[in-house]
């Protein structure tokens, strides 16, 4: 069974979590008659998970021996400034100057999943009278589910993503974050710090043990695993001669329930449905969920008709201003920060690497690494631009992410980690970010999966290599083999 240990790396020290003790303690382990204080570098064992807790310096990952490492920025993240720190969030889209800010919360944070939740005055202490407001969620049944713990507010929820975002950007999977709610809803990132409740760090990292222990058990047996299944809710624009958008509400209606319908943007105040949206029935292969995906742009060409008077465009952002996403659902997939760093490595810089240079304007708002959120199935990658350009694109981004989800303890190279690339990504450097290509296709072929998905990722791989990029000029019928219906 794998084990979750504490690497306390100022002294040195190994410590064991044990799950079920009431809290994490030292490692015990009888030989005879003795008995070891603390855990040796021999005892971790791949598949096991190591949680990094360090000022000063970085653990030498040779020693643990293929384990998981997690709160790896650990050191880094002590040693930067306020600036620093300041630029990586902006970055990400997580800090803003924008004033007007009207609640402020304290989110405490283990793999994440929010501990606790406290609503902060003006100079950052608790309010009187506030409780903790986690421990709402989905419902904390007591199973040991990352998400479980999440807030049921939907503005609160927002604070949490925001926090939980800002440990991820500095590679952090311990600590707590200030975050600022504003009236019109947006939140800023003020501040990360070490969690410094003990007692609650050690219950996040005793509750992650019996996850952890428990998931790679099951996957080991057999026992309780559930079918890989990837969904998705790709955009669209409806783009008149001029260049100007037509609101797909006028065509597909204003539910967002529908197989194909609209999203809201928000201008202002004001919310408008201008972005088409397909939402087809999840699959296990990439072909599969094409199809599914062709079927709804009949049904919408159906419904649309004007023939060729409106062009469909996809992409990052086919007109100025208005960035498209192609999220990614996935259900039987454990949700972690391993796998979310993988869809960005993996995923997300292919496709930025054939995207269209004007898909660089849809960041940081949309498609900051890391961007995920939870559902009732499972969770959703939102960091995709839409691949909905032609079914070779989508194809590899169903391919890429079902593999992802697949190999997660085996893909161990991860540029979505190294600070060049993530530079490279969010300034839209093709050539800066194509220097990880090479490692990264191979990382891919080596993996027991990629024989299964090697038709669909070869093209993207091919045209990242050659400089190829989509055309989001392009009215994207035309390759998904849609009639022009009138």
């Amino acid at each position: 069974m794998s084990v979750t240990w504490i690497w306390h790396g100022d002294y040195e020290r190994l410590e064991r979590v044990m799950p079920d003790s009431g809290a994490a303690v030292s490692a015990r382990r009888k030989d005879g008659d003795a008995v070891k204080p603390f855990g040796h570098w021999s005892e971790v064992n791949a598949g096991d998970a190591v949680f990094a807790l360090s000022e000063h310096r970085h653990p030498d990952m040779a020693k643990f021996r293929g384990a998981w490492l997690l709160n790896a920025g650990a050191a880094r993240a002590a040693a930067m400034d306020d600036e620093e720190r300041g630029r990586i969030w902006q970055r990400a889209g997580l800090q803003s100057t924008h004033w007007g800010y009207v609640r402020l919360y304290l989110v405490k944070i283990v793999h994440l999943d929010p501990l606790e939740i406290l609503r902060l005055d003006s100079a950052g202490n608790p309010v009187s009278g506030i409780q903790p407001i986690g421990k709402q969620g989905r419902g904390d049944n007591g199973n040991d589910d990352p998400g479980a713990l999440w807030p049921s507010d939907a503005a609160v929820r927002r604070v949490v993503r925001t926090a939980v975002r800002a440990l991820y950007a500095l590679r952090l999977d311990i600590g707590e974050a200030v975050v600022a709610l504003g009236e019109d809803g947006r939140t800023s990132v003020r501040k990360v710090s070490p969690l410094t409740d003990v007692q609650l760090r050690r219950a996040g990292l005793q509750r992650f043990a019996r996850w952890y222990a428990s998931l790679r058990n099951d996957e080991g047996t057999g026992a309780g695993q559930r079918r890989l299944m990837i969904g998705a809710d790709p955009e669209f624009l409806l783009l008149k001669p001029d260049g100007k958008v037509a609101s797909a509400a006028r065509y597909l209606g204003e539910s967002t329930g529908a197989a194909a319908g609209t999203d809201v943007l928000r201008v202002g105040r004001r919310l408008l449905y201008p972005v088409a949206e397909l939402r087809p029935e999840p699959a296990d292969n990439p072909a599969a969920l094409a199809a599914n995906v062709r079927q709804l742009l009949m049904r919408a060409a159906k419904r649309i008709g004007g023939g060729y008077s409106l062009r469909w465009a996809a992409g990052a952002m086919p007109a100025r201003g208005i960035g498209l996403g192609g999220h990614i659902h996935f259900s039987g997939a454990p949700l972690t920060s391993l796998l979310l760093r993988q869809l960005d490595s993996y995923a997300a810089f292919p496709l930025a690497l054939v995207e269209d240079p004007a898909g660089r304007g849809r960041r940081p708002r949309y498609g900051s690494l890391g961007d995920f959120r939870l559902q009732p199935h499972g969770f959703e990658y939102r960091t995709l631009p839409s691949w909905l350009v032609s079914p070779a694109a989508a194809k590899a981004a169903f391919a890429l992410a079902l593999l992802c989800a697949k190999e997660t303890w085996s893909l161990s190279y991860l540029p979505s980690a190294e600070e060049r690339y993530i530079t490279a990504y969010y300034a839209g450097d093709r050539t800066a970010l194509s220097a990880c290509l090479d490692e990264l296709s191979a990382a891919l072929a080596a993996t027991p999966s990629y024989a299964q998905y090697e038709a669909y990722i070869e093209p993207v791989l091919e045209a990242a290599r050659r400089g190829t990029v989509w055309n989001e000029g392009a009215d994207i019928r035309i390759k998904w083999r849609i009639p022009p219906m009138v």
